[in-house]
């Protein structure tokens, strides 16, 4: 019997969330610290990297959709740079839910191709991100 009531249980769950339309996503909103000079931003990096920057046509899921960006490593600043191109994206400075598309509050800063200065943290194994939504120079 008490099998029967769980698995009842676990079907209106399931039930209920489709027809909410909720796909049992994660929201994440994430309070950075705030980083406002150069000097702090080296001080929080793992890597700073001096780089060229292109857009990918590549995505990456973590706490929400986000593109990637593909930063060729001209000069380091600080760190060891484990190859010469790294898979890089800028965090979003808005809530984000994991499987939707990120929304930035001025745009992505990253989607202009060009040379960068980037201040970085990893993510996980090979996956570099901005260690703020706004840790980056361009450069020309």
């Amino acid at each position: 019997m008490r099998r029967t009531i769980g698995a009842g249980a676990g079907l209106l769950v399931l039930l209920v969330a489709s027809l909410t339309g909720c796909a049992l996503q994660t929201s994440s909103c994430r309070d950075y610290v705030q980083l406002d000079t150069d000097e702090a931003w080296t001080g929080e990096a793992a890597l700073v990297v001096d780089a060229r920057v292109r857009t990918t046509d590549r995505t990456v899921d973590v706490d929400g959709v986000y593109r990637l960006h593909a930063a060729t490593v001209t000069d380091v600043r600080k760190g060891t740079a484990p190859a010469r191109t790294l898979d890089v994206f800028a965090p979003s400075d808005q809530c984000t839910t994991g499987g939707q598309a990120v929304e930035y509050s001025e745009g992505d800063p990253l989607d202009e191709p060009g040379a960068y200065r980037l201040y970085l943290h990893e993510e996980r194994d090979g996956l570099w991100r901005l260690i703020v939504p706004d840790a980056v120079e361009r450069l020309d």
